[in-house]
């Protein structure tokens, strides 16, 4: 059965036959969808690059065109040369109008469309420049230009200057007047603003549109003739400001980006050639700083081009009357010439390191004007090499680089920014220093955008997956750096970037290692000095900024480790504690044993390094690990291999780690004892996540846990009964003798006493804080009609007096803090506990968050589910 989202992608290929682009509502109308439903399916596609969006009222939907079978195939341009993007992201665009000047008998109409200030007016006048130079029009022939706009409010008028008059015509009409559609005869004619155009005055060039002829205002008796080509311009949504029978007589439509959605380097375009311009005007050279690069290149102009001109010459000017200037023959311009102007701009981070030179009397070079790369070659070398090899793909990139070798390079902005990437990921990050050759031609190649087919990009890109993955993955950590120019282009040039570095890079290293640190840059400097001291790639890292949010954190761990094949190990290293729950969150992309080193120092990244180059089996870098370096012991497939007891309390790890340390001091060596956050619990019990608990014994928690959950487990407090003294000797039978049980035994009587209790406090007077504790219990009994036994008021003096003393110190503030109740009933406990502990928020000043208030919810759930007390929940 064909799913909804493939129905949507092919009503749409269908309905963008006969027109250029589709609203919503249009294929909702058809698979008789909801327009929500339909918007959502779109959404994917989007997601997927194969639909563009075009802003608007209504939004309408365009496909995304395939990669053709013969890539790159040279477009003779002429006076379309000059269009920047011409064989980048407009070359769509530049296509279609080709085929509209060149269509047979008298062109095809063209409707042009974008924001203001993109460059409408210019690519009309570049098409009619084009079309003279290739001789489908005389070099004389006209080309006129009208803007609606203009005459919105006077239709008549308007229409008397397209059509023309005779003589007596109305009021004033002297004598005959010619109008734009005779005088643009044999040419072109430009209406900009057409959507000013009234709708009668578009009705009145349908005749026209279809026929050539027309009639003159006052004119009954003859047509007149012209053979006019139409260019039509609009800042608006056609179809919402046009006639649908308008529309349908202009048959291509050409939609120009604005500027922030052009790709990087046509951004540099821009500004190279504004500024080029004002070096002329000033007949000085330029030196833009790269701030001022930076600045102007992640710009968000409302105006777009027409708006960063003006930019530009205001900028030059300031510039210009900077006294003095130490050489009279340069001015530089800087981010102060800039002040004052409310400017708006993506902040992408520190791109350029190098200034913009502009020299007055050097001519202006373009993308289209570089030298290109022959991309026959790889297109032939792909066709010829159905399973190409590492060594014959690098052998075929060597060889155009030689080709290439001693041919400058012009575009030295784009080039500064592609040659620093790769030293400091390739390079730098992953070890490979000794692949500086390749640098020179990926970026011609990559300045270029060289495609392939997609069949034989897909078809390379799986050869290269299956056999070098760990080239696969530095090479796509590159290009994930650099900015995207064409996207087919990025995954060809990572493919075989991967073939090119991949002599240099063990594929047979069995395991994964990825260090996660806070801070800008401190994981991937680890992991630089660990890889290049190994001459290898053997780690991964991720840095973790202050402002990084857990969530942004684990989408890109994910995006990392989803590139791993994990079956023979995983090895993470954490700075922090609390990153440890990244595991919890990438555990479902890992299929092999895990070991969490809760301590990343340069020296221990290195050993593990080490360890990793020389194969040591992962069961021993464990071992290594938890007898080499401090390390906080977490739960995780491959860290606990054998026997095992899970130790979670809901007041906090330290109470789980004292349990720990008790049982540990006792059962010495013969079971492994390991503590989990209470969340993560929670979470594994809900899943019903055995895996987790292969080789667990026992699970001590501090509420009881679902009958659904099968792992043996006993609530703390019940330990202090007959029968769960029965189930704890049972449990440790095989593993201890009857004084050594006893010894242990006792050891939790007494910690999970009262006087246990108060040892567990550091700041609090535990005989004040204990009778407050008692008045907060008595109140919740006397709300519930309750009466609550010894071992489960312990438990509430254990929790409610670490919790008190946990918000004093702020020891839960990592948290989180905004949990809101799920129901009727646990809205009315948490109205209800905060009216109790009110007395203790006010005294201590503290603010017990909702997420204090679930846990107290959890532990009332558990308290009075059995029985015939009432219960809080449903």
């Amino acid at each position: 059965m064909v799913s909804a989202k493939k129905r949507v992608l092919d009503t749409l290929t269908q309905l963008t036959e006969q027109t250029d682009a589709v609203t919503t509502m249009a294929i909702a109308e058809v698979l008789a969808l909801s327009r929500s439903v339909t918007s959502h399916y779109l959404s994917q596609l989007l997601a997927e690059q194969k639909v563009k969006k075009i802003p608007g009222r209504p939004v309408r939907w365009q496909l995304i065109q395939t990669t053709p079978a013969v890539a790159n195939t040279p477009l003779q341009l002429h006076a379309l040369q000059k269009i920047i993007g011409a064989n980048g992201s407009q070359l769509d665009n530049i296509r279609k109008c080709i085929a509209a000047v060149k269509y047979p008998n008298g062109g095809l109409n063209i409707l042009l469309t974008g924001k203001s200030g993109v460059g409408k007016t210019y690519l009309a006048h570049r098409i009619y420049n084009y079309a003279k130079e290739t001789q489908v029009i005389a070099t004389d022939a006209p080309l006129k230009v009208l803007n609606c706009a203009d005459y919105a409010n006077n239709p008549e008028l308007l229409s008397s200057i397209l059509f023309g008059y005779i003589k007596g015509a109305f009021t004033g009409a002297l004598h005959n007047k010619t109008g734009l559609l005779q005088a643009a005869d044999g040419g072109y004619l430009l209406l900009d603003e057409i959507h000013r155009l009234s709708g009668e005055n578009q009705e009145k060039l349908f005749t026209f549109m279809d026929t050539g002829h027309f009639r003159p205002i006052g004119e009954n008796q003859r047509d007149s003739s012209a053979s006019v080509r139409l260019i039509l311009a609009t800042t608006e949504d056609p179809q919402a400001v046009l006639l649908d029978t308008f529309r349908r007589r202009v048959p291509v439509n050409v939609h120009v980006s604005p500027y922030e959605d052009r790709p990087l380097d046509e951004r540099l375009a821009f500004i190279r050639t504004l500024f080029h311009d004002e070096a002329q005007r000033f007949e000085s050279n330029l030196q833009i700083k790269p701030d001022v690069v930076q600045m102007l290149t992640q710009l968000k102009p409302v105006g777009n081009v027409g708006y960063l001109k003006n930019l530009i010459k205001v900028a030059c000017a300031r510039a210009n009357t900077r006294e003095p200037k130490a050489d009279a023959k340069l001015m530089v311009i800087t981010l102060a010439d800039f002040e004052g102007e409310d400017i708006a701009f993506h902040d992408a981070g520190q791109l350029f390191s190098t200034p913009m030179t502009i020299a007055q009397n050097m001519p202006l070079h373009l993308p289209n004007d570089q030298q290109q790369v022959d991309a026959s070659t790889i297109q032939h070398f792909l066709t010829t090499h159905p399973h190409p090899t590492a060594a014959a793909s690098r052998l075929m990139i060597q060889n155009l680089a030689a080709q290439h070798r001693h041919e400058p390079i012009q575009r030295p902005i784009l080039h500064s920014l592609h040659q620093r990437f790769y030293n400091q990921v390739v390079r730098h990050r992953f070890g490979l220093k000794s692949t500086s050759e390749y640098e020179a031609i990926f970026f011609r190649l990559y300045a270029q955008r060289v495609v392939v087919s997609d069949e034989q990009l897909k078809h390379l890109q799986q050869e290269v997956a299956n056999n070098y993955p760990r080239s696969v993955h530095v090479a796509a950590r590159f290009y994930t750096s650099l900015p995207i120019l064409d996207r087919n282009s990025h995954k060809l040039l990572a493919a075989l970037l991967a073939c090119c570095i991949s002599e240099l890079v063990d594929e047979k290293i069995p395991l994964r290692c990825l260090m996660v640190a806070h801070g800008s840059r401190t994981a991937t400097s680890i992991q630089s000095v660990v890889n290049q001291l190994c001459g290898t790639y053997l780690v991964d890292a991720i840095d973790m900024p202050i402002d990084t949010t857990i969530d942004q954190l684990i989408v890109e761990a994910k995006n990392v480790v989803d590139a791993f094949d994990t079956a023979n190990g995983f090895i993470l290293l954490i700075d922090m504690g609390s990153l440890s729950q990244l595991y919890r969150q990438i555990k479902n992309a890992l299929n092999g044993d895990v070991l969490v080193i809760n301590n990343l120092t340069t020296a221990t990244a290195l050993d593990v390094a080490l360890k990793i180059q020389s194969r040591l089996p992962f069961d021993q870098i464990a071992e290594h690990a938890r007898n080499d370096y401090a390390i906080s012991a977490q739960y995780f497939e491959g860290f606990a291999k054998g026997q095992n007891i899970v130790i979670s309390c809901m007041s906090g790890l330290g109470i789980s780690e004292k349990l720990r340390d008790i049982f540990q001091e006792v059962l010495g060596q013969q079971i492994s004892l390991v503590t989990m956050d209470f969340s993560h619990l929670q979470q594994s019990v809900r899943a019903n996540d055995r895996s987790e608990f292969e080789s667990t014994l026992l699970v001590i928690t501090t509420t009881n846990l679902p009958k659904s959950f099968t792992i043996p487990n006993i609530n703390i407090y019940d330990l202090l009964t007959p029968d769960g003294q029965v189930f704890l000797h049972d449990v440790l039978k095989p593993y201890v003798d009857q004084p050594t049980f006893d010894d242990l035994y006792n050891r939790i009587v007494r910690f999970l006493s009262i006087e246990g209790v108060t040892e567990r406090l550091s700041f609090l007077n535990p005989s004040v804080i204990i009778q407050e504790v008692e008045t907060v219990i008595y109140k919740f009994e006397h709300y519930y009609h309750v009466k609550l036994d010894g071992k489960i008021k312990l438990n509430l003096y254990m929790h409610i007096s670490l919790m008190v003393e946990r918000l004093m110190t702020g020891a839960g503030a990592t948290q989180a803090n905004d949990l809101t109740p799920e129901n009727t009933q646990e809205q009315e406990f948490f109205d209800v506990a905060k009216g109790i502990c009110k007395p203790l928020e006010l005294k201590y000043h503290i603010d017990i968050n909702g997420y204090e208030l679930s846990l107290l919810y959890q532990l009332f759930q558990a308290i009075v589910s059995d029985g015939d007390t009432p219960r809080i929940d449903s």
